[in-house]
């Protein structure tokens, strides 16, 4: 690698949050690789993920106390950024997140920077239209784009135009197996409380299945959870469905469980499904907007099933749990993700992508 290279990273905070760890984790291992890395954080907030002490950090103070407040530190915030984008001339720089990379994209007009930008939501998101607009025409000035899956590319392709859209997937996070914690009769689901998880259609299909002996836990809290408690109780099934909350040792979960099942019904990358796979578990998955299709190969490291189909959610769960041979078989090859998915195989992709490195 060459010592020299340098990459701006750009994101509002560092709070919890996917696309934040996704950040945090890149620019440590940039760092790693021998590049100068500089984090931008747009706005003030707390960290929640750890940078190491040799990446470079700037603070540019967004605050949205006002609406005439939040207006003049927009174009604070705009100033700072070009003029730090003009000052160091980065060899690359990344945004994540659609509206910061408009942001960016204007922020460093006519000073001729290789500017990357990668969407982290749901391709199919109906956003408003002027949002949409500006998004069709600010990025067609990136010099490259990164998409999360093969559905977000087409999208993208199709509103843009843009030629230079490379899909790289989320680095998995580490994810630590406990072989000493024996699998229960567990089905595990993780995710908020809300719509788009698509719990309530899991717990239909778990009270369909009527599986002896088997608990189904949910990991996560949200909005739907009272909506949730009452489906749990008309169908009888409080001894059997715990909603848990959100929890901290979600690893020694997923140690512990027998089958994982992603009910989402709409997705950016589905981080939870690619961890489940990481630990071992044969996985069940709704084959929703984006991200499912990109990493099962059906029957072979999991089961893709039709959005919203209850039945055939049911019957597969059904017999996955009393086939002992086929779960071990899908749970085998779903391991395969801890390389396929390891942060120096994806952190390398976006390395070569972003400043043309060869690893």
């Amino acid at each position: 690698m060459i010592a020299t290279k340098k990459v701006f990273l750009i994101i509002p905070t560092l709070k919890q949050g996917g696309a934040e760890r996704v950040i945090s984790e890149l620019a440590n291992y940039f760092f790693e690789q021998n590049i100068q890395v500089y984090v931008v954080l747009l706005a003030d907030a707390d960290d929640f993920y750890k940078l190491n002490p040799g990446v470079n950090v700037y603070r540019l103070g967004f605050k949205n106390f006002s609406k005439l407040g939040k207006i003049l530190s927009i174009f604070i915030v705009f100033f700072k950024l070009r003029n730090l984008l003009k000052r160091h001339k980065p060899d690359a720089t990344l945004s994540f997140m659609d509206k910061y990379n408009i942001f960016t994209i204007l922020s460093s007009a006519f000073l001729e920077l290789r500017i990357f930008v990668s969407d982290r939501s749901n391709p199919l998101l109906n956003l408003p239209f002027i949002f949409r607009f500006f998004k069709k025409i600010t990025y067609k000035y990136a010099t490259g784009i990164i998409a999360q899956t093969s559905l977000s590319k087409l999208s993208l392709e199709s509103l843009t135009g843009s030629k230079n859209i490379k899909v790289i997937p989320n680095p998995l996070k580490e994810v630590q197996l406990y072989p000493y914690i024996p699998r229960q009769n567990i089905i595990l689901n993780i995710g908020r409380l809300v719509p788009e998880k698509g719990q309530k259609y899991l717990i239909d299909a778990f009270y369909q299945a009527n599986i002896k002996d088997w608990t189904l836990i949910i990991l996560g809290d949200g909005p739907l959870r009272k909506d949730l408690e009452n489906q749990i109780e008309a169908l009888d099934l409080n001894d059997r469905v715990i909603l848990m909350g959100a929890v901290n040792n979600i690893d020694e979960w997923l140690a512990k469980s027998s089958l994982f099942v992603f009910s989402s019904i709409s997705e950016g990358f589905p981080n939870a499904l690619v961890e489940a796979m990481a630990a071992g578990l044969p996985c069940v998955s709704f084959d929703c907007d984006a991200g499912p299709r990109d990493i099962i190969v059906n029957g072979v490291n999991g089961i893709l099933i039709r959005v919203g189909d209850v039945d055939a959610l049911s019957d597969t769960m059904s017999k996955l749990v009393s086939d002992n041979t086929m779960s071990q078989m899908i749970a085998h090859n779903a391991m395969m993700v801890r390389s396929k998915y390891n942060l120096q195989s994806v952190g390398d992709i976006y390395l070569k992508f972003l400043i043309n490195l060869e690893s």
